[in-house]
């Protein structure tokens, strides 16, 4: 994991819902060449060089659903997505680990090998949705209202399609990358529950990821 000294966050009181539900936020000791904000909702990168942010909770057991909406992206393998907590964030700009979306230009990265497209999703306010079923572990993702995977078959309410992960515990990680015209200000804001969402909840999925 690359951890930076440039900790600028703490972790800020939990946010408990009316109905008990704590929801995750990021973790300011997992922080690389990236400041939060917003509660430790915001992940803001501080210079060009790789950097990310991971939640504090990682799941094995488990039906989650989150959503991570762009603030600004310029590298072009910018990720937002799932990993496990030891693979650091070099590994998911290159693809190398962990499954998520490269921002500019929608490819889905899993586990060594890009997967899909689910196309471009770098623009301001585009909001990537999840959804991590971690007993069965498959990983779906959707930009802003299109289709899970980018199929009209994949389903996380049915466990169609999706992406197959090898790790037994996951958690939520964005990343930033060096390749393209990365800058200083670039930042993804997460939902993981502590508002109402864009977008539907899948059946059967928690709405959010709790801490």
């Amino acid at each position: 994991m690359f951890i930076s000294p440039q900790i600028v966050a703490t972790r800020p009181p939990a946010i408990v819902s009316a109905g008990g539900f704590t929801p995750t936020t990021f973790d300011a000791a997992s922080l690389s060449n990236v400041t939060l904000s917003n509660g430790n909702l915001t992940a803001t990168r501080s210079n060009t060089s790789v950097g990310g942010a991971q939640s504090i909770a990682a799941k094995g057991t488990g039906k989650f659903y989150w959503e991570v909406v762009v603030g600004a992206s310029h590298a072009n393998t910018d990720f937002i997505g799932i990993a496990s907590p030891t693979a650091g964030y070099f590994v998911c700009i290159n693809g190398n680990d962990g499954t998520g979306i490269w921002l500019g230009d929608g490819r889905t990265p899993n586990n060594g090998s890009p997967t899909g497209v689910l196309g471009a999703a770098n623009a301001p306010g585009t909001v990537i949705r999840n959804a991590y079923d971690a007993g069965n572990k498959k990983f779906w993702q959707a930009v802003n209202g299109g289709l899970w995977e980018g199929s009209g078959t994949a389903d996380p309410t049915t466990n169609t399609g999706g992406r197959t992960q090898t790790n037994a515990t996951m958690q939520p990680l964005v990343a930033f990358a060096t390749n393209g015209a990365p800058q200083i200000g670039d930042n993804y804001t997460a939902n993981f529950g502590a508002t109402a969402f864009t977008y539907s909840v899948p059946s059967g999925f928690t709405a959010g990821w709790s801490a």
